[in-house]
Protein backbone atom coordinates (compact mmCIF):
# COMPACT_ATOMS: atom_id res chain seq x y z
CA UNK A 1 0.00 0.00 0.00
CA UNK A 2 1.32 3.30 -0.88
CA UNK A 3 2.23 6.12 1.86
CA UNK A 4 1.24 9.58 1.86
CA UNK A 5 4.23 10.71 0.35
CA UNK A 6 4.08 7.82 -2.36
CA UNK A 7 0.63 8.84 -3.04
CA UNK A 8 1.50 12.29 -4.02
CA UNK A 9 4.16 11.87 -5.92
CA UNK A 10 2.14 9.04 -8.06
CA UNK A 11 -0.46 12.22 -8.21
CA UNK A 12 2.00 14.32 -10.13
CA UNK A 13 1.31 12.38 -13.11
CA UNK A 14 -2.20 12.70 -13.17
CA UNK A 15 -3.22 15.63 -12.70
CA UNK A 16 -2.07 16.77 -8.64
CA UNK A 17 0.51 18.59 -9.51
CA UNK A 18 1.04 22.69 -8.21
CA UNK A 19 3.09 23.96 -11.41
CA UNK A 20 3.42 27.58 -12.26
CA UNK A 21 4.20 28.91 -15.77
CA UNK A 22 4.48 32.62 -14.84
CA UNK A 23 7.55 34.08 -15.81
CA UNK A 24 10.46 34.57 -13.26
CA UNK A 25 13.12 37.52 -13.98
CA UNK A 26 16.03 35.62 -11.94
CA UNK A 27 19.08 33.96 -13.78
CA UNK A 28 19.11 30.38 -12.60
CA UNK A 29 20.88 30.55 -9.05
CA UNK A 30 22.72 27.31 -7.46
CA UNK A 31 19.96 25.36 -5.79
CA UNK A 32 17.53 26.03 -9.16
CA UNK A 33 17.17 22.19 -11.18
CA UNK A 34 18.96 22.77 -14.62
CA UNK A 35 18.53 20.35 -17.72
CA UNK A 36 20.46 20.31 -19.97
CA UNK A 37 19.08 18.91 -23.49
CA UNK A 38 20.92 17.80 -26.40
CA UNK A 39 19.18 16.41 -29.68
CA UNK A 40 16.63 13.91 -28.01
CA UNK A 41 18.94 13.50 -24.80
CA UNK A 42 19.25 14.65 -21.41
CA UNK A 43 22.00 15.24 -18.38
CA UNK A 44 21.14 13.38 -15.69
CA UNK A 45 22.95 13.17 -12.33
CA UNK A 46 24.34 9.83 -10.68
CA UNK A 47 23.82 6.73 -12.63
CA UNK A 48 20.87 4.30 -13.55
CA UNK A 49 18.54 2.97 -12.59
CA UNK A 50 19.06 5.94 -9.10
CA UNK A 51 19.41 9.07 -11.50
CA UNK A 52 18.48 12.46 -9.80
CA UNK A 53 17.62 16.03 -11.86
CA UNK A 54 20.34 18.24 -11.50
CA UNK A 55 20.82 21.64 -9.66
CA UNK A 56 22.65 23.95 -11.69
CA UNK A 57 25.74 23.92 -9.08
CA UNK A 58 26.66 20.50 -10.16
CA UNK A 59 26.75 21.79 -13.91
CA UNK A 60 29.09 24.43 -12.23
CA UNK A 61 32.53 23.22 -14.05
CA UNK A 62 30.81 23.44 -17.30
CA UNK A 63 31.52 26.66 -19.29
CA UNK A 64 27.75 27.19 -20.18
CA UNK A 65 27.78 28.49 -24.10
CA UNK A 66 24.51 30.52 -23.17
CA UNK A 67 22.37 31.63 -20.07
CA UNK A 68 19.63 29.01 -19.09
CA UNK A 69 16.38 29.92 -19.29
CA UNK A 70 13.35 29.88 -17.11
CA UNK A 71 10.66 26.98 -17.86
CA UNK A 72 8.74 26.83 -14.95
CA UNK A 73 8.03 26.34 -11.04
CA UNK A 74 7.16 23.12 -9.51
CA UNK A 75 6.19 22.78 -5.84
CA UNK A 76 8.70 25.53 -5.09
CA UNK A 77 11.34 24.32 -7.12
CA UNK A 78 12.58 26.36 -10.00
CA UNK A 79 13.21 24.82 -13.18
CA UNK A 80 15.71 26.00 -15.88
CA UNK A 81 16.81 24.63 -19.10
CA UNK A 82 19.78 24.72 -21.74
CA UNK A 83 19.40 23.43 -25.01
CA UNK A 84 22.64 23.07 -26.41
CA UNK A 85 25.40 20.44 -26.29
CA UNK A 86 27.74 20.44 -23.25
CA UNK A 87 30.52 18.09 -21.94
CA UNK A 88 29.50 14.92 -20.31
CA UNK A 89 31.30 15.23 -16.83
CA UNK A 90 30.41 13.39 -13.89
CA UNK A 91 28.78 12.72 -11.83
CA UNK A 92 26.20 14.06 -14.98
CA UNK A 93 25.08 11.10 -17.64
CA UNK A 94 23.73 11.64 -21.19
CA UNK A 95 21.12 9.72 -21.85
CA UNK A 96 17.47 10.21 -24.10
CA UNK A 97 14.85 11.77 -22.58
CA UNK A 98 12.54 8.66 -22.64
CA UNK A 99 14.68 7.64 -19.77
CA UNK A 100 11.63 9.54 -17.25
CA UNK A 101 9.75 6.26 -17.83
CA UNK A 102 12.23 4.70 -15.47
CA UNK A 103 12.78 7.28 -13.04
CA UNK A 104 11.69 6.10 -9.39
CA UNK A 105 10.36 9.55 -8.54
CA UNK A 106 7.06 10.58 -10.58
CA UNK A 107 7.63 14.45 -9.40
CA UNK A 108 11.37 13.83 -11.03
CA UNK A 109 9.45 12.58 -14.36
CA UNK A 110 6.93 15.20 -14.53
CA UNK A 111 9.14 17.65 -14.09
CA UNK A 112 11.63 15.88 -16.96
CA UNK A 113 8.63 15.25 -19.58
CA UNK A 114 7.33 18.83 -18.62
CA UNK A 115 10.44 20.93 -19.43
CA UNK A 116 11.12 18.48 -22.82
CA UNK A 117 7.89 19.32 -23.93
CA UNK A 118 8.53 22.87 -23.21
CA UNK A 119 11.93 23.13 -24.54
CA UNK A 120 10.59 21.16 -27.75
CA UNK A 121 8.16 24.10 -28.64
CA UNK A 122 10.94 26.45 -27.98
CA UNK A 123 12.85 25.07 -31.17
CA UNK A 124 10.06 24.60 -32.99
CA UNK A 125 9.35 28.17 -33.29
CA UNK A 126 12.42 30.63 -33.54
CA UNK A 127 11.12 32.68 -36.12
CA UNK A 128 7.52 34.29 -36.21
CA UNK A 129 5.36 32.46 -38.52
CA UNK A 130 3.75 35.96 -40.09
CA UNK A 131 6.28 37.79 -40.65
CA UNK A 132 9.64 36.05 -39.71
CA UNK A 133 11.50 38.03 -37.26
CA UNK A 134 12.73 36.13 -34.33
CA UNK A 135 10.15 35.39 -31.26
CA UNK A 136 11.09 36.50 -27.61
CA UNK A 137 10.11 35.16 -24.41
CA UNK A 138 6.35 37.09 -22.98
CA UNK A 139 7.23 39.15 -20.13
CA UNK A 140 3.96 38.05 -18.90
CA UNK A 141 2.69 34.52 -19.49
CA UNK A 142 3.93 31.50 -20.51
CA UNK A 143 3.89 32.44 -24.48
CA UNK A 144 6.82 33.86 -27.30
CA UNK A 145 5.92 37.02 -29.29
CA UNK A 146 7.18 38.44 -32.01
CA UNK A 147 8.36 42.15 -31.53
CA UNK A 148 7.44 43.40 -34.80
CA UNK A 149 4.19 42.40 -35.33
CA UNK A 150 3.10 41.37 -32.08
CA UNK A 151 2.17 37.94 -32.81
CA UNK A 152 1.89 35.59 -29.61
CA UNK A 153 2.70 32.02 -29.55
CA UNK A 154 1.70 29.83 -27.29
CA UNK A 155 2.92 25.82 -26.42
CA UNK A 156 1.86 23.57 -28.80
CA UNK A 157 -0.83 20.92 -26.81
CA UNK A 158 -1.56 18.24 -28.72
CA UNK A 159 -5.10 16.78 -27.51
CA UNK A 160 -4.91 12.79 -28.05
CA UNK A 161 -7.73 9.96 -26.93
CA UNK A 162 -6.68 6.79 -25.07
CA UNK A 163 -9.34 4.05 -25.36
CA UNK A 164 -9.99 0.98 -23.32
CA UNK A 165 -12.40 -1.34 -25.26
CA UNK A 166 -14.34 -3.89 -23.06
CA UNK A 167 -15.87 -6.84 -23.83
CA UNK A 168 -16.45 -8.55 -20.62
CA UNK A 169 -13.73 -9.66 -18.50
CA UNK A 170 -11.93 -8.77 -21.86
CA UNK A 171 -9.66 -5.92 -22.93
CA UNK A 172 -8.65 -5.11 -26.27
CA UNK A 173 -4.71 -4.24 -26.02
CA UNK A 174 -2.23 -3.52 -28.95
CA UNK A 175 1.20 -2.55 -30.08
CA UNK A 176 2.07 0.23 -32.12
CA UNK A 177 4.16 -0.88 -35.30
CA UNK A 178 5.88 2.68 -35.21
CA UNK A 179 6.47 3.09 -31.62
CA UNK A 180 9.89 2.65 -29.86
CA UNK A 181 7.36 1.41 -27.01
CA UNK A 182 6.80 -2.44 -27.77
CA UNK A 183 4.43 -3.07 -25.04
CA UNK A 184 0.74 -3.93 -25.22
CA UNK A 185 -1.25 -0.71 -24.78
CA UNK A 186 -4.42 0.62 -25.77
CA UNK A 187 -5.52 2.30 -28.40
CA UNK A 188 -4.91 5.85 -28.98
CA UNK A 189 -4.76 8.55 -31.53
CA UNK A 190 -4.53 12.38 -31.79
CA UNK A 191 -8.10 14.62 -32.50
CA UNK A 192 -8.75 15.75 -35.59
CA UNK A 193 -10.08 19.01 -36.81
CA UNK A 194 -13.81 19.43 -36.31
CA UNK A 195 -13.60 16.20 -34.43
CA UNK A 196 -15.35 15.76 -31.08
CA UNK A 197 -13.54 13.77 -28.06
CA UNK A 198 -16.18 10.86 -28.43
CA UNK A 199 -15.52 11.07 -32.48
CA UNK A 200 -12.61 10.38 -32.45
CA UNK A 201 -12.58 7.47 -29.85
CA UNK A 202 -14.90 5.86 -32.40
CA UNK A 203 -12.92 6.55 -34.96
CA UNK A 204 -9.84 5.93 -33.96
CA UNK A 205 -11.10 2.16 -32.81
CA UNK A 206 -12.84 1.60 -36.43
CA UNK A 207 -9.70 2.65 -38.02
CA UNK A 208 -7.24 0.75 -36.38
CA UNK A 209 -9.05 -2.89 -35.43
CA UNK A 210 -11.93 -2.76 -37.68
CA UNK A 211 -14.12 -2.75 -34.27
CA UNK A 212 -17.37 -0.69 -33.08
CA UNK A 213 -17.84 0.81 -29.73
CA UNK A 214 -20.96 2.16 -27.54
CA UNK A 215 -21.32 3.49 -23.92
CA UNK A 216 -18.21 5.87 -23.82
CA UNK A 217 -17.58 6.92 -20.23
CA UNK A 218 -14.46 9.44 -19.53
CA UNK A 219 -12.20 7.91 -17.26
CA UNK A 220 -9.66 11.05 -16.88
CA UNK A 221 -6.57 13.10 -18.44
CA UNK A 222 -2.67 13.37 -18.28
CA UNK A 223 -0.72 15.97 -19.55
CA UNK A 224 1.85 14.01 -21.68
CA UNK A 225 4.75 16.44 -22.69
CA UNK A 226 6.88 13.49 -23.78
CA UNK A 227 4.81 14.26 -27.21
CA UNK A 228 3.71 17.70 -26.30
CA UNK A 229 0.13 15.84 -26.30
CA UNK A 230 -2.64 15.84 -23.17
CA UNK A 231 -3.87 12.30 -23.28
CA UNK A 232 -7.66 12.23 -22.61
CA UNK A 233 -8.97 8.28 -21.30
CA UNK A 234 -12.01 6.87 -21.93
CA UNK A 235 -13.56 3.58 -21.37
CA UNK A 236 -15.98 2.08 -23.98
CA UNK A 237 -18.02 -1.01 -24.54
CA UNK A 238 -17.90 -3.57 -27.66
CA UNK A 239 -20.60 -2.83 -30.28
CA UNK A 240 -21.58 -6.16 -32.56
CA UNK A 241 -18.42 -8.46 -33.70
CA UNK A 242 -15.38 -8.75 -32.14
CA UNK A 243 -13.16 -9.64 -35.07
CA UNK A 244 -9.95 -7.54 -35.30
CA UNK A 245 -9.25 -6.48 -38.65
CA UNK A 246 -5.74 -4.85 -37.81
CA UNK A 247 -4.59 -1.53 -39.62
CA UNK A 248 -1.08 -2.96 -40.47
CA UNK A 249 0.36 0.20 -41.22
CA UNK A 250 -0.30 1.82 -37.76
CA UNK A 251 -0.24 -1.54 -35.75
CA UNK A 252 1.84 -4.52 -35.19
CA UNK A 253 -0.54 -6.39 -33.49
CA UNK A 254 -3.54 -6.54 -31.55
CA UNK A 255 -5.86 -8.95 -29.74
CA UNK A 256 -8.02 -9.19 -26.60
CA UNK A 257 -6.80 -10.01 -22.71
CA UNK A 258 -8.51 -11.70 -20.24
CA UNK A 259 -8.25 -9.97 -17.18
CA UNK A 260 -6.28 -12.87 -15.09
CA UNK A 261 -3.86 -12.52 -18.29
CA UNK A 262 -2.78 -9.43 -17.43
CA UNK A 263 0.62 -8.88 -15.37
CA UNK A 264 0.21 -6.42 -12.53
CA UNK A 265 1.31 -2.85 -12.74
CA UNK A 266 1.90 -1.56 -9.56
CA UNK A 267 3.45 2.19 -10.51
CA UNK A 268 2.26 2.48 -13.95
CA UNK A 269 3.67 5.72 -15.25
CA UNK A 270 0.72 6.61 -18.00
CA UNK A 271 -3.00 6.77 -17.83
CA UNK A 272 -3.29 4.07 -20.60
CA UNK A 273 -1.15 1.83 -18.30
CA UNK A 274 -3.24 3.08 -14.83
CA UNK A 275 -6.67 2.60 -17.17
CA UNK A 276 -5.18 -1.28 -17.68
CA UNK A 277 -4.57 -1.96 -13.98
CA UNK A 278 -7.94 -0.57 -12.95
CA UNK A 279 -9.69 -2.73 -15.53
CA UNK A 280 -7.40 -5.67 -14.21
CA UNK A 281 -8.35 -4.81 -10.65
CA UNK A 282 -12.13 -5.20 -11.61
CA UNK A 283 -12.25 -1.33 -10.90
CA UNK A 284 -12.99 0.31 -14.20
Amino acid sequence: MMNQNERRQRAMLFGGNQISLTPVYQTCEAADTLLCFMGDDVLLEGSPPMFALPAASVLSVIALPTEPFYLFTLEGRRVYALDATLPTLPPLTRVPVHFFRQMPSHVNAYTLITAWHLVVWRRRNRYCGNCAAPLVPSQTECALTCPRCEQTVYPSISPAISVAVIDGDRILLARNKRSAFTHFSLIAGYVEAGETLEEAVKREVREEVGLSVQNLRYIGSQAWGFTQSEMIGFYAELDGSDKIILQTDELSEARWFKRVELEPKPDPMSLSFDMIERFRKGKL
